[in-house]
């Protein structure tokens, strides 16, 4: 009867939270607002789409088969059976997951911070603007954030609570957040490794338990994903996280052992110590190259990932990781937090490694998309920061003379804690609010130009993007090199060709000669009566001869 008692007890405590009900409606106002101002669908967008048809048709081997994770997509076509429209369907799903992020970010900082430091961290990821875009467009993110920081949260309480249910609650969210993006099991061995190490000098009496426990933690997790692992073998043959890449591909590995495998054949009649010389010279120089290079990349990702958290909120998340002991927290939560962001930056580092190109200059890989997900924890930090910012603060007015006349309105503590986060939230809201891709708005015109002007069902579109034919109604043609363009649109036979502004100028006299001979037109451009401009899209008809 207790034990009941006390289910109902935490039941009303949640329903009467009323911090929970003011992020609940501030996350979903914000989410919906940006929604309904994303002019343009992202590039991979088509995909999930096209993933989701397959599963709402009933081709589930095409839809697991597809590169992206097939979660995200899956709960599309789930959706769509209730919602006919794809769009609408993937857009709700982001909204949900991105507000119910912001809910889960709370309840995991109630447990371990108060109340209301957990609450202005939450406040921060609901206006974080990254967070709300990601949430607004059909595009797997926000489920992914929903999944990850659960399995995240749950980790954490499981290895310092030790109850199997959280160890299995933690490897379904796990298992989850994987079949949303193939980096969720990373949460599995972190969450792993820190239970074997915690309470490392009492091993030989909890060893059993500790056991049982990664036990129940693995075995959750397989239950899930063990299916799609197992299709993934069958598809590709070996034991790959992703139909895209092995684990070794995927951190960088395989391509560093290989390259230690290219030994060069010893050559006959050398002079040895003329050549020894130049090879010094050359080893010397390549060893600072390969230094310079990871260098810029290990910078190119800490820049990106400060870009991403936002330059105020870092100066507020150095404040917050000074006076972390201070709020008489736990020290092993911010160790926890360091350790995933830390693995998490490392295999964003070699991913950029990865894609350095013959001729020396680092592929900017890592996009705010697989950054977000390690700066959503680290706005405990911020949130402890702003917290901190505040309380000294009122101390400050209230030992002031020239303030006498606000002491009265500012004797509360939480009402100027509360102040310094308004200007925060008020320094986040132009971007945040900023409608999306309205710049790329030609797209979407020029697309839809095509499908009601066009006299084929599904015309042949030569572009860099998908969701150029997906607005036209048409069959994509990926365009490779902007050089190539002409030649594909002929080898392919193809209708339309769909360029930018910046793609003209590239390939503006080859464009003119083809006219020239009669075998392309300009058919449109948006915007159509005004001069070209870096926002012009411009469509040409391939004519048959």
């Amino acid at each position: 009867m207790k034990t009941i008692a006390l289910e109902n007890d935490r039941k009303t405590d949640f329903l009467n939270d009323r911090y929970i009900w003011i992020l609940l409606i501030i996350s979903l106002s914000v989410r919906i607002y940006l929604s309904f101002f994303t002019y343009v669908i992202e590039n991979d967008s088509v995909a999930f789409m096209q993933n989701a048809k397959f599963f709402v048709d009933g081709d589930f081997q095409s839809g697991l088969r597809h590169d992206y994770h097939p979660l995200y997509s899956f709960i599309m076509a789930v959706l769509y059976k209730v919602i006919p429209n794809m769009e609408l369907s993937g857009t709700i799903i982001s909204v949900f997951f991105g507000t119910l992020t912001v809910i889960v970010f709370y309840l995991i900082g109630k447990g371990i911070f108060d109340q209301k430091i957990s609450f202005v961290s939450s406040i921060i990821l609901a206006f974080h603007p990254y967070a709300v875009r990601f949430s607004a467009d059909i595009i797997s993110e926000s489920t992914y954030f929903f999944l990850f920081i659960s399995a995240l949260g749950l980790g954490f309480f499981a290895i310092t609570k030790k109850k199997f249910s959280l160890f299995a609650l933690t490897g379904i969210c796990a298992a989850f957040a994987y079949l949303t993006r193939p980096e969720g099991i990373g949460i599995l061995f972190i969450v792993a490794g820190w239970y074997l190490l915690n309470d490392l000098a009492k091993i030989k009496v909890v060893w059993k338990e500790k056991v049982i426990s990664i036990l129940v933690l693995i075995v959750s997790f397989l239950v899930f994903s063990l299916p799609y692992l197992v299709f993934i073998k069958k598809e590709t043959g070996y034991w790959h996280l992703t139909m895209k890449k092995s684990l070794s591909q995927m951190i960088g590995v395989k391509e560093t052992l290989s390259g230690q495998e290219n030994v060069e054949p010893v050559e006959d009649n050398v002079d040895w110590e003329k050549s020894s010389d130049a090879n010094i010279s050359k080893q010397t120089s390549a060893s600072r190259t390969d230094l310079s290079t990871h260098l810029k990349s290990i910078l190119y990702i800490m820049k990106k990932y400060l870009d991403t958290l936002h330059p105020l909120l870092f100066i507020f998340l150095i404040i917050g990781v000074v006076n972390w002991t201070r709020i008489k927290k736990e020290r092993f939560f911010g160790l926890y937090i360091a350790s995933i962001i830390v693995v998490y930056l490392f295999i964003l580092y070699r991913l950029n490694i990865m894609h350095i190109p013959s001729y020396g200059d680092i592929y900017q890989y890592p996009s705010r998309r697989h950054l977000m997900p390690l700066v959503i924890p680290a706005l405990f930090c911020a949130g402890i920061g702003v917290h901190t910012a505040g309380t000294w603060m009122h101390e400050k007015f209230q030992h002031n003379s020239l303030t006498v006349g606000f002491k009265e309105l500012l004797r509360s503590t939480w009402i100027m804690q509360l102040i310094v986060l308004m200007i925060v939230v008020s320094a986040l809201l132009p971007k945040t609010l900023k409608p999306q891709r309205f710049d790329k708005l030609g797209i979407k015109k020029v697309g839809q130009w095509i499908k009601e002007n066009s006299n084929k069902p599904y015309p042949a579109i030569l572009s860099v993007s998908a969701r150029n034919a997906y607005y036209a109604k048409g069959r994509h043609i990926q365009m490779g090199s902007i050089n190539d363009a002409l030649v594909m649109a002929r080898e392919r036979k193809v209708d339309y060709i769909f360029i930018s502004h910046r793609e003209y100028k590239a390939i503006e006299e080859e464009l003119q000669q083809s006219i020239n001979d009669k075998e392309i037109t300009l058919a449109h451009k948006c915007p159509e009566k005004k001069a070209l401009d870096r926002r012009s899209i411009l469509l040409y008809k391939v004519l048959q001869q």
